[in-house]
Formats: structure tokens, sequence, C-alpha cells
């Protein structure tokens, strides 16, 4: 009789909040090298996974043993979307991976949603996205539609934008969907992003910049002091870019500071002219993961 291992339940609510994993992702979670080739086999002859190609999906032996159901996929376009998922999964820290699924069932969502599942931090839900390389217009405006009905229903009001190419992240466009935050990252590179950026040592390093600042209701700002407020641009938070352009061009009553990546400083200093740019290398924060 199998023994199944601790490494095995963790494949298996893998692929439970995925939907899929491929075989080479799979890899991640064993040690020894090459060892998961003949893990898998084994767990596929015992009933506990089916190979569909490249992908592992749970089956119903399997899904019950972790108190989950099975994913029930017909199109293999649908198994590749569900696998970046699971890279996702594999690569994000300092985060919690929670599915789409579960979510739906806590809000009582139904399955015509686009968000793919949330990455939680702090008991924040930012509900995540990703796009095509060459997303259309009428998915780009979906996608807006459902985060403006999510934030308007309290369901969210942080998420993330994950695009392959500079044309995807030109397709979506700076609008705040009224959103309270909402980042749009390049895709996989962005997930470099949220783990540095939401390292403790990162946290700790940025906020030394900003001594006796306060948390603002200000939707242009993090933080505020009897001078000026503070603008976090450094995961590229679309919602307080436009809401800074609009502060801007209406009210400018009190001067701002942004605190970005050295390699965002050109673009931030010329959309912004009047704000203060406050910068730190990008290898900073690659550090401090490391911490």
């Amino acid at each position: 009789m199998l023994r199944i291992s601790d490494n095995d339940i963790s494949l298996f609510k893998l692929i439970s909040t995925c939907g899929v994993c491929t075989l080479e992702q799979a890899g991640k979670i064993y040690s020894g090298k090459g060892y998961h080739y003949k893990r898998v086999q084994r767990l596929e002859d015992e009933g506990y996974l089916i190979k569909r190609g490249k992908y592992l999906e749970l089956t119903t032996k399997s899904a019950d043993l972790i108190g989950e159901s099975k994913y029930r996929f017909r199109l293999d376009e649908v198994r590749e979307t569900h696998s970046e998922i699971a890279n996702i999964a594999l690569n994000i820290t300092n985060m919690s991976v929670i599915s789409n699924r579960d979510i739906r069932t806590q809000y009582g969502l139904n399955r015509k949603t686009h968000f793919k599942g949330v990455l939680e931090h702090d008991d924040i839900y930012y509900f995540f996205y990703l796009l095509s390389e060459q997303p259309s217009k009428q998915f780009v405006g979906s996608i807006k539609s459902e985060l403006k009905t999510f934030s308007a229903s309290g369901i969210a009001r942080h998420s993330i934008i994950f695009a392959p190419t500079m044309t995807a992240m030109s397709a979506f466009g700076i609008e705040a969907c009224k959103q309270e935050e909402l980042f749009l990252l390049p895709y996989p590179a962005g997930l470099t992003y949220l783990n540095n950026y939401f390292n403790l040592s990162t946290q700790q390093y940025i906020h030394s910049l900003i001594p006796g600042a306060v948390k603002t209701l200000k939707p242009f700002a993090n933080y505020e002091t009897h001078n000026h407020y503070i603008t976090f641009l450094i995961l590229n938070d679309i919602a307080k870019r436009y809401a800074l352009s609009a502060y801007y061009k209406i009210q400018h009553t009190k001067p701002v500071k942004i605190i970005c990546l050295d390699v965002q400083k050109n673009i931030f200093s010329k959309q912004y002219p009047r704000a203060e740019i406050i910068s730190f290398p990008e290898q900073l924060q690659a550090v401090s993961a490391k911490s």
C-alpha cells in the first residue's frame, strides 16, 4: 500500500488551489533530482493523479483525501492558464494563495468571473488577474467592469493585474477602477517585485524614509505628515497614479513625496514634476528578500 507523504499532500493542495500543475512544477515540491518523475507515476498508478499531456490533475480519491473537490477541464488552453496560477503559487512568498473557487464560494459569486485567485497579505485580499500578450479591448473592459462592481459591493478594493508584455500593460492603461490599490505588474517579473516589496526588511526600510507619517484616507497617497503626503508607486499602483493626476489638476494643496525604485524615477518625475521623488535601488529589495 502506498504511503502518502507530506510532499504528496503539498502537491495535492497545490493542484486543488490552482486546478492543475505541470510535471515540471511538481518537481519543485519534491527534493531529489528526477525523483518526482517516479513519484508522480506511482501516484498516477495508485489512482491519486490523472496525467493529461503535461498537466497533472486530482482524482476523486486525492481530492477526498484533502477534503476538496476536483476541477474539471475540457480544453488544454484552460489548463495552460491554470498552470500559470500554479506558477504564481509556487513562486510567491510572504503572501498566501486562495483559489478562485474558494473566493467565489465565500462571496456567492458565479463562475463568470475573470479574477484567477487571491493573494492574501496581512488580512488584505489582493484579487489577481492574468492578461494575455495582446488582450482585446472587450476583455480588458470586462475586467475593469468586474473591478468596479467588486469595489461597489465591498468585495475587492485591492487588486493586481499581471501583464506578460508591454502591449498588455498599455492595453490596460491607467484607470483606478474604483480600487484603493491596483498594481499593474509585468509577468512573471512582477512576482519578484511583490516578494521583495512585502519582505519585512524592505518594509522597515521604506518606513524609515517617512518618519512621523501616519496612514491617510486620501486616494492618491498612502501616508501623510503635517507638511506633505507620501505615495508609494514601487508596485506601479495605477489607482494611486490616477488619483494623483487628478489631485494635481484640481486641488493641489500640500506637497507630495513619491517613493519608487531608481528605474521608475524618470517616468514619475516627468508625469509628476511637482512631486518630490524618493527612490532606492531595486537591488535593495533583492538583498532584503534574502535577509
